[in-house]
């Protein structure tokens, strides 16, 4: 593809998206990631056909796939990691063991509220045998 036909893609999947970047869904960005990916690469090709290997802003295909992996890392992985489909500006990424940490003290106080609640049921209830024995 020539740098026209990539720019013209890349412009096209630009407008495409209306919303504001913190509006995007994290499959809308991460398509965008893949196209940016694609685009990049496009770019590289074009680039290096026109420098020639001699040049030394040649870029090798050992660092062409390096930087090709990391865009696809990202567009492959992104919706999982926010797993949700909200909108960007209402994602955040948490620690995953402070959360549990946080779920299982939540969970124990469960516990312990309702051990509360049995004793609490069992204290009325002695003292209703006391009132009225």
């Amino acid at each position: 593809m020539d740098l026209k036909n990539i720019s013209l893609h890349l412009k096209q999947s630009i407008m495409d998206e209306h919303a504001s970047t913190l509006s995007l869904s994290p499959w809308a960005i991460a398509g965008f990631l893949d196209i940016c990916r694609r685009s990049l690469y496009g770019y590289i090709t074009q680039a290096n056909e026109q420098l020639g290997t001699d040049s030394e802003a040649y870029i090798s295909t050992t660092e062409l796939e390096k930087i090709d992996s990391v865009f696809r890392e990202l567009s492959d992985n992104f919706f999982p990691m926010a797993h949700s489909n909200m909108p960007l500006r209402e994602l955040q990424i948490v620690n995953k063991s402070e959360f549990e940490r946080i779920q299982s003290n939540l969970a124990h106080m469960e516990d312990i509220n309702h051990a509360f609640n049995q004793i609490s049921k069992e204290l009325g209830e002695s003292i209703q045998c006391l009132i009225n024995p």
